[in-house]
């Protein structure tokens, strides 16, 4: 008698190898989906770091740079600041909730010439991020 078909045993095989593939595949999609998201962070540092640039220029060409730090000095720009002056949008972490308490810290060294050699340091601080150093 012929028999057609697959038996128990090679139906479990074929069961068992897709089980892999799917978990090789949902793997390699998680691991993607976090590289994106702090991809997102990174950028979310820089746009930072430009609205604090922004805003000292825009400080130093209408208020004679009354908010730039002294020689020497750090000054402290909230996201809050840049955010209430329409320098930057709204920062929504890529995990849920918002990056509202994050800020930039402005340190002016010497002066050479024009150039007021200031230096940005950014504390991105989201509910389920925080930039390393903060």
């Amino acid at each position: 008698m012929k028999k057609n078909g697959f038996t128990l045993v090679e139906l479990l095989a074929v069961i068992v190898v897709l089980a892999i593939v799917m978990g090789i595949a949902v793997y390699s999609a998680s691991y993607v989906t976090n590289k994106g998201k702090e991809g997102v962070y990174e950028n979310y540092e820089q746009t930072l770091k430009g609205a604090a640039e922004n805003y000292l220029t825009d400080d130093f060409a209408y208020n004679n740079g009354l908010n730039f730090p002294s020689v020497g000095d750090t000054k402290t720009i909230t996201y809050e600041t840049l955010h209430s002056e329409l320098f930057i949008d709204n920062l929504k972490d890529p995990r849920g909730g918002f990056c509202n308490s994050s800020y930039v810290l402005v340190t002016r060294g010497d002066d050479v010439g024009i150039n007021f050699n200031l230096e940005y340091k950014v504390c991105l601080i989201c509910d389920n991020y925080k930039s390393s150093g903060c």
